[in-house]
């Protein structure tokens, strides 16, 4: 309930302020930031959160391996970010690490691998490796 104004613009004002409390934009919203390196290439991604957890699709990295991270949060509050590493087979992706991050805290200006540290994964053919890093920011930087 908006208490009575005394004048339109005070009004404004008011009602601006309530908005901005009640609305979270989506620029705002956490984002994981994830660098991913295959062979010396390196491949920057962010995964936003989500509510539903099997829209997320997992992204090809370097035609070796498949990554996904789900982010599941509401509004500014992030409550669970899973992470995916598979090892692309020529059938199918074939799961090589789950790892769940609960109730993580997003920051403002984090460091590249404030959430996961560095992670080291080797394909079970050949040795390949996927290492990746990722950090949980509060907004978009």
């Amino acid at each position: 309930m908006i208490p009575a104004c005394s004048t339109v613009p005070a009004c404004r004002l008011l009602l601006a302020g309530l908005m901005a409390l009640t609305l979270t934009p989506a620029w705002s919203r956490p984002q994981l930031h994830c660098a991913l390196e295959v062979n010396g290439e390196v491949h920057r991604h962010v995964f936003p959160m989500v509510s539903h957890p099997y829209t997320v699709t997992s992204i090809d990295i370097g035609e070796r391996f498949r990554f996904k991270a789900v982010v599941l949060g509401e509004g500014d509050r992030v409550d669970l970010v899973n992470i995916y590493a598979y090892y692309q087979t020529r059938r199918q992706p074939m799961l090589m690490q789950h790892a769940k991050h609960i109730s993580p805290i997003a920051q403002d200006n984090p460091l590249p691998d404030a959430l996961t540290g560095r992670v080291a994964l080797y394909s079970p053919v050949l040795g390949k490796e996927l290492a990746y890093r990722c950090a949980l920011h509060r907004r978009a930087p």
